[in-house]
C-alpha cells in the first residue's frame, strides 16, 4: 500500500449527508477540513508540571489525550500548549 492510500485510509470519514452546521440559529460557512501538524504539550496549571506531549494532525487525537492525562492525574487541572515543533527532533 502507498503512503498516500495509507493516509486516505487513516482520515475520519467524509459525512455523506453533508448538511450546514448551525449555531445560535445562524449558519456558519462551509469550510473544509484541515490537516495541519500539531505539536503540544499538556501540563497542570496549578504546578506547572509537564503531564505529556505530542504531535498529531487530528484534533480528536488531542482530545482523547486531555482526557487519559485528566484520568491519570486527577488532582491537576490540565491545559494545552501549542508549539511550533515537536518535543524531540530524530
Amino acid at each position: 500500500m502507498s503512503l498516500l492510500a495509507w493516509l486516505k485510509s487513516r482520515r475520519a470519514p467524509q459525512p455523506s449527508n453533508r448538511h450546514t452546521d448551525m449555531w445560535k440559529g445562524k449558519p456558519l460557512p462551509e469550510r473544509n477540513r484541515a490537516f495541519t501538524q500539531l505539536h503540544y504539550r499538556l501540563y497542570d496549571r496549578r504546578t506547572g508540571n509537564l503531564l505529556g506531549y505530542g504531535s498529531t494532525n487530528s484534533l480528536t487525537n488531542i482530545g482523547a489525550d486531555i482526557l487519559r492525562t485528566q484520568q491519570n492525574h486527577p488532582n491537576a487541572q490540565v491545559y494545552a500548549v501549542e508549539y511550533d515543533g515537536p518535543a524531540y527532533t530524530d
